[in-house]
């Protein structure tokens, strides 16, 4: 975990000093309409060029429009460079409202098989469901490894959103625990994790 988060770093450091020199050019051609000269742009800026997050056909990101659960678990599951691992995870499925033909099948496996997400009580993992704001920052705690911190705090919800806080992903991001949250909000929720210290457990 400890050196993901190195190559992380060090990625960021060199996106945010093409930004910082003023040669946005390159990535600014690419931004979505919707979101430059907005508040969003800087963390979708980031995502895009690290590929884990990114517009839609019509070169637009859409930041006020809710995001799905499936979207947040491929999110969480590239951030922590599990893509290819999602590809071989392709065939199989965790959940019965999963088939191996739904376009998540890959991450939704490997996010679960991480634990970074679990089903519900029924079974199904539902991944067309909107996310919620404590929904996605439980995501985020369990992929920088804060687990067992956010279940010694309470667990879901205020546990998660506890150990979320502590270590700055809630830093620009707006929005209720209960209340779905926005893909904008995601977006600066994925980059403050990005930036954040990873958890290295060491004992109990």
């Amino acid at each position: 975990m400890k050196g993901s988060k190195k190559v992380l770093a060090g990625i960021l450091t060199a996106v945010m000093s093409v930004s910082s020199l003023g040669a946005t050019a390159s990535f600014a051609s690419g931004i979505p309409v919707d979101v430059e000269g907005t508040r969003f742009e800087e963390p979708i800026r980031i995502l895009q060029a690290l590929d884990i997050m990114n517009g839609d056909g019509d070169g637009k990101f859409r930041p006020d429009d809710t995001i799905k659960r499936s979207e947040v678990t491929k999110m969480a599951v590239l951030a922590m460079g599990l893509g290819d691992a999602a590809e071989s995870a392709k065939g199989t499925s965790s959940y019965p409202d999963v088939p191996t033909s739904h376009w998540a099948n890959g991450y939704i496996n490997v996010a679960t098989s991480q634990g970074l997400v679990v089903g519900y009580e029924t079974g199904n993992f539902l991944p067309d469901k909107e996310i919620t704001y404590a929904e996605a920052m439980t995501i985020m705690v369990r992929a920088m490894g804060y687990e067992v911190y956010a279940q010694s705090k309470g667990g879901f919800p205020h546990g998660y959103i506890s150990a979320g806080s502590n270590n700055g992903l809630t830093k620009n991001v707006q929005g209720s625990n209960a209340d779905p949250i926005s893909r904008g909000n995601v977006a600066y929720m994925a980059v403050n994790a990005l930036n954040a210290n990873m958890m290295e457990q060491t004992g109990f």
